[in-house]
């Protein structure tokens, strides 16, 4: 049978591509992903022949005609995971008001738009359907809203505090705004309004001791002479008011005067550096306003606060109404997938849409695929999955990351342990070395236990240690699945039964993917890149649902190699 053509956009290590290949009905043609350590993941992995691009926004799919191009006219299916960074545009605690990836998931669809493959798959976080993921609308959106029938929002919105510029600085942007108005020239770079921010902090602990020590700390007194030494008023093109040029002069001399500990009014100061800051950080936000023609309907002064009057719309209300324009049905009532129930030793819930064309629609509906384990006491345990790497003991140099099996033993009463010893060797059985304090951390805990667990004596190098999450320092337990697999070196996640930080072979483990899928890159990047991935397993029952839903049989299925019946499982 001829295999379908794949593209996957935003590839990751290719964990959606490893279980779509699994079937045997897929091949990956095409793929993209931006960073360069999961690109080298997924070259090692996949076929020479893929075609791995960079940078989807600078990817043409069809012609003036609307014609496909190149290696984009044969693609029979995309799938892909838009980083759901691009939804949090809402964060106000932020200094920025969008997201850099704000724009990447309305990449995707025009992905589909454009080529109109037969299905795809687009995997993303859970609270993706949340009223907290939103768009704002722009000029562009306005249009499509209405075909679409969907109703924005009308949203106020804090952009910062008032000052004693506030009715000047509205006025100006106000006219920015409508006269599409470059904001660069007015504002200052983003190393040196992040050092003010950071002396602004300093400044309001009202004591000068505090703030001359964070002055005069070498890096920052190096930084602070730099800025000085090169005309502290050329660190703005232009100004947009003579009374805040003037403030902005009397601060540069303020600082020099404290740089040399000449006795200052540090209220006077900390005002006039508050007012400084607010002012650049309204101006920023909305500089993005206009960068990204995000509609704004008004700036005002509420109370104590500067706001602007936006509307925003529900990012996957967007999707799904788009998608159905298309021509495409949608497993719409029933679309998170928790991994563990397909076979996958850890509960990891994520939102995963599948479209199909409706002319190549086989069956009622789309087909979800069938769970494997509905009762969590039946899912895989972390024993399961790394139980057998006990007699082999990882390294800690990542360019030493192959090791033998001569020793090794896998579980034979484990079908998903016999799936995941698929190879001879073991690749990127790698841990991250841990110091003194560390290691009396891990010493300290039992299996399922966390930080919180640990006597206050062990706590003291964490600032707020009432803050630290549930999943640092957790020692996993062997006989329950692994909470969501983030970037286990980060969490500090340690091994069930071993004093040791859990290997980056282990993580990968946990995300069910096989001995010979290798990983590339530094050691962070390769535990970032595991946390970042789909679970093949879960790819892979994905994509058993796209073939039952376009009418194409399997030979075997996971249910074949992960649940064991009279006649064994079949190896795979």
């Amino acid at each position: 049978m001829k295999k379908l053509k794949v593209m996957d956009l935003f590839a990751g290590a290719g964990g959606l591509s490893n279980g779509f290949e699994q079937t045997g009905n897929f091949e990956v043609k095409v793929a993209v992903e931006i960073n360069e350590n999961a690109r080298k993941t997924y070259k090692m992995n996949h076929n020479k022949d893929v075609l791995l691009h960079e940078d989807i926004t600078k990817l043409k799919f069809v012609d003036e005609n609307g014609d496909k191009i190149g290696e984009f006219r044969d693609i029979d299916v995309i799938i892909g995971g838009p980083p759901c960074q691009g939804f949090s545009n809402a964060n106000r605690q932020q200094n920025t008001l969008i997201s850099s990836n704000n724009n990447l998931v309305k990449q995707y669809l025009r992905a589909i738009e454009d080529i109109k493959p037969v299905a795809f798959v687009m995997e993303n976080v859970k609270s993706m359907e949340s009223e907290k993921h939103k768009f704002f609308m722009s000029e562009e959106d306005e249009a499509e809203l209405v075909n679409l029938g969907i109703e924005p929002v009308e949203e106020h919105i804090k952009v910062g505090s008032s000052t004693s510029y506030s009715a000047n600085l509205s006025n100006f942007l106000k006219n920015a705004y409508d006269h599409r108005i470059d904001l660069t020239p007015f504002m200052i770079n983003k190393d040196l309004f992040s050092k003010l921010n950071t002396l602004l902090k300093h400044a309001k602990k009202q004591t000068t001791d505090d703030l001359l020590h964070f002055i005069k700390k070498e890096t920052n007194y190096k930084f602070f002479m730099k800025v000085l030494n090169k005309q502290w008023l050329n660190q703005h093109r232009e100004y947009w008011n003579s009374l805040y040029q003037l403030d902005w002069d009397d601060l540069g001399k303020t600082l020099k005067n404290l740089i040399f500990t000449k006795t200052e009014e540090i209220s006077f100061f900390t005002d006039k550096l508050e007012n400084i800051i607010e002012a650049q950080k309204i101006m920023r936000k909305i500089s993005e306003i206009i960068e990204n023609k995000v509609l704004l309907f008004d700036i005002k002064e509420d109370q104590n606060d500067i706001e602007i009057i936006i509307k925003s719309f529900n990012v996957f209300n967007y999707i799904k109404s788009k998608f159905v324009t298309l021509g495409y049905v949608l497993n719409e009532d029933n679309y998170i997938f928790n991994a563990a129930q397909y076979g996958v030793a850890q509960e990891r819930s994520r939102l995963v849409l599948m479209g199909i064309k409706r002319e190549c629609l086989k069956t009622k509906t789309v087909v979800i695929p069938e769970p494997l384990f509905y009762n969590r006491k039946e899912y895989n345990k972390i024993y399961d999955a790394i139980g057998d790497l006990e007699t082999i003991s990882p390294g800690v140099d990542v360019k030493k990351d192959e090791m033998d099996k001569t020793f090794h033993r896998p579980l034979h009463d484990s079908p998903l342990n016999n799936y995941l010893n698929n190879n001879d060797k073991i690749y990127n059985h790698i841990r991250t070395e841990s110091r003194e304090v560390a290691l009396k951390r891990f010493q300290a805990l039992k299996e399922g236990q966390n930080f919180h667990n640990l006597d206050e004596s062990l706590k003291t190098t964490y600032t707020d240690h009432s803050r630290t999450q549930n999943t640092i320092y957790r020692r996993l337990a062997y006989n329950e699945p692994s909470d969501t697999v983030l970037n286990a070196r980060k969490s500090m996640w340690v091994h069930p039964v071993i004093d040791r930080a859990i290997s980056i072979r282990e993580a990968a483990r946990l995300q069910s993917f096989q001995d010979s899928y290798k990983f590339c890159g530094t050691k962070d990047s390769q535990y970032q890149q595991i946390g970042n991935a789909v679970p093949p397993l879960l790819a892979r029952a994905i994509a058993e649902g796209i073939l039952e839903t376009i009418g194409l049989k399997l030979k075997f299925k996971i249910k074949d190699i992960l649940i064991c019946n009279e006649k064994a499982c079949i190896k795979n």
